[in-house]
């Protein structure tokens, strides 16, 4: 499985994947008025891709947009309107399933007004087991909004593929009664609409369109396995939502870290030298014992830091440079993050948290080498998860997703307390560091002249 997090171009990393849809697309969302994305859609329904869509039943889909949903339900495509609960809660989710296996999902709606928002998606590929725990999540609100309460029929994927590739065969042959007594006896079972759709097609004898539609089924859904239990189904898609929330609050995390330290190290740089000159004239000048303690404390720690960064050097990088570095960083915390390995071992455990912990560092100071080094050495298996340790026990899954839950809040406190922080206040009200520093250097300047005389 391969997941990267975008924070940027979103609408047309969307798009991009729905075009490359072959046989399904899977879609919840609370609003979608994005044309560019249901034009896109409409498209690759006219395709014979099915398209299955989940709106809110509110007036922003149904009264304030021209989007014509009925448009996708011409070429076989479906929309259903979830309507609010009785208490009030509404269907907020944001996810789409592409081919049952690649995973869309993330904080931006497929609205026009989310293009112009700070947003964030993370893209799954080849990800067949959370696509399946997406999908069975979709059918449950499905069946919900239409008024069945009971659980979604079994779907039994492995016979649907076997039939299938009896039909291809068949097919090959040209043995038409043959297919069709294989459409019959699929038809006595419950289906994906997919499936559906490929009936229909082989009915009609659009036998074409039909098998390139056969080819993606099987290929996709020989990978897949269905989980059976739903409230293990609900833990495990909580807890992978988690996963991807701790990723995104690390990631913001580090880019505030990377500022600050990119900040300070200048800091250091550009006035260190004349801070040091400051406090020791301050000391010199103290009037009594206390102020004097006070001065030299300041001075000695100071001093310490300075020492610490004066011959720091972070390179300095383009924007492309900067966003290709970023890329990198992100799917390499993906593959090491140190929450993946809570299962493992202690000495894999210990690992993660060291590789992590190197590679923020290397982000931290623009050490593309680096980053692309550790990159390509986890992307090649320096560190892998151990099927073996996977448990399904309910009551280790409710453990970890507390402890999930737990470091989300703990990390969310910290980051507010790290944008409160006066050091990345200034760096952020700054635009113009050049002009900052400058500025900063003239007043130290001049608080030293006015010392001395």
């Amino acid at each position: 499985m391969q997941i990267q997090a975008y924070f940027e171009n979103i609408q047309q990393e969307i798009i991009a994947h729905i075009n490359k849809a072959q046989s399904s697309v899977f879609i919840a969302v609370a609003w979608i008025t994005d044309f560019t994305i249901f034009n896109i859609l409409c498209e690759k329904a006219k395709q014979g891709i099915f398209i299955d869509l989940l709106l809110l039943n509110d007036e922003i889909n149904n009264e304030k947009t021209s989007i014509d949903h009925k448009e996708l339900a011409k070429y076989g495509s479906s929309v259903h309107f979830v309507n609010p609960g009785n208490d009030g809660a509404i269907m907020h989710h944001k996810f789409c399933v592409i081919d049952n296996c690649t995973v869309i999902t993330g904080s931006y709606n497929w609205s026009r007004q989310a293009t112009r928002n700070n947003e964030n998606i993370v893209i799954s590929t080849d990800a067949c087991n959370l696509g399946a725990q997406f999908i069975k999540e979709f059918e449950a609100i499905k069946y919900r909004c239409i008024g069945i309460k009971n659980e979604p029929l079994f779907i039994d994927i492995a016979t649907i593929v076997k039939r299938l590739q009896v039909i291809k065969t068949f097919a090959a042959l040209e043995e038409k009664e043959d297919i069709n007594v294989q459409i019959k006896k699929l038809k006595e079972q419950s289906l994906p609409d997919e499936v559906s759709i490929i009936l229909r097609k082989l009915e009609l004898g659009d036998f074409g369109n039909a098998l390139r539609l056969v080819d993606a089924f099987i290929s996709l859904n020989n990978r897949i396995t269905v989980y059976e239990d739903a409230e293990l189904f609900g833990l495990l898609l909580e807890i992978k939502s988690y996963e991807i929330q701790l990723n995104a609050l690390e990631n913001e995390k580090v880019e505030i870290e990377k500022l600050v330290h990119e900040f300070l190290v200048r800091h250091t740089r550009e006035l260190g030298a004349l801070i040091i000159e400051l406090l020791a004239l301050r000391k010199l000048n103290a009037k009594t014992d206390d102020e004097r303690e006070e001065a030299a404390n300041d001075e000695k720690q100071y001093k310490e830091g300075y020492e610490a960064n004066k011959d720091k050097q972070i390179p300095e990088l383009t924007k492309d440079e900067k966003q290709k570095l970023t890329k990198m960083y992100r799917e390499a915390s993906m593959l090491c993050h140190p929450d993946k390995f809570t299962n493992e071992s202690p000495e894999k455990q210990k690992q993660a948290e060291e590789l992590f912990k190197q590679l923020a560092e290397a982000y931290s100071n623009n050490n593309t080498v680096l980053v692309q080094e550790l990159l390509h050495n986890l992307q090649n298996g320096i560190l892998t998860l151990n099927p073996e340790h996977n448990t399904n026990k309910k009551a280790v899954q409710k453990a970890r997703l507390e402890s999930l839950k737990a470091k989300a809040i703990s990390l969310t406190q910290l980051i507010n307390e790290l944008k409160l922080s006066e050091t990345y206040c200034t760096a952020t009200q700054n635009s113009n560091w050049d002009k900052y520093f400058e500025n900063a250097k003239i007043r130290l300047q001049e608080q030293i002249l006015e010392i001395k005389k």
